[in-house]
């Protein structure tokens, strides 16, 4: 892995302490991001849509490429927080499996940004979503195999299912749904929380080391 690959899974699965003058920036670039696409926002952009003068953009953010950066690592933070929350309550693994696969699709069909750079700028977007997304990959792996192994050590998973490879399977299936959600899946709520049970208990109930 390259450092630049160890740094994007450390800042996905950190919990960096919030500044507001950066926050703001962020929540300017993205509002710019959404509405013309990264490719057409320029910081001078940001830097009114924030009201922020260009030298402390360039402070925060030396490059365009930095401020992109910025935002999709905040906009993944933001994603494995609202999921962390929303399984946090549920007492079995199982459960959380389950809500955890309907909640993923529904936060990835609100996901503004998401859909826009599918539409406006697919040419940017989709090679990072599939042929160069092994960073992204394996930082979502890292994720959810983290949890797994906690479900082992508390006794709630069995000790045969290697994390790692449950993990994985899981996250392409998510990735391949987010990207393609045309077919005979469905991926409203209930529909998701039945084919889980259905189809993606078995992965954890039944495999064997």
């Amino acid at each position: 892995m390259t450092s630049d690959d160890e740094l994007l899974r450390s800042l996905l699965t950190g919990r960096p302490e919030s500044e507001p003058q950066t926050d703001r920036i962020l929540d300017a670039a993205l509002r710019s991001f959404e509405t013309y696409g990264p490719r057409r926002t320029t910081m001078d952009d940001v830097a009114r849509e924030s009201g922020l003068g260009r030298a402390t953009i360039y402070r925060r953010f030396p490059t365009k490429g930095d401020l992109v950066t910025g935002v999709l690592l905040r906009e993944a933070r933001r994603f494995f927080a609202e999921l962390d929350e929303a399984v946090a309550a549920l007492p079995t693994l199982e459960e959380r499996l389950v809500e955890g696969f309907a909640e993923t699709l529904r936060i990835s069909r609100e996901q503004r940004l998401m859909t826009r750079l599918m539409v406006v700028e697919p040419e940017l977007f989709l090679p990072h979503a599939t042929l160069k997304a092994g960073p992204l990959l394996a930082a979502a792996r890292g994720y959810l195999a983290g949890r797994l192994r906690t479900a082992q050590r508390a006794g709630a998973a069995p000790p045969h299912v290697d994390p790692e490879v449950v993990a994985e399977i899981l996250i392409r299936l998510t990735q391949s749904l987010m990207l393609t959600p045309d077919g005979h899946i469905p991926l409203d709520d209930e529909g998701a929380r039945d084919f889980a049970r259905r189809y993606l208990l078995p992965i954890i109930r039944d495999s064997a080391g």
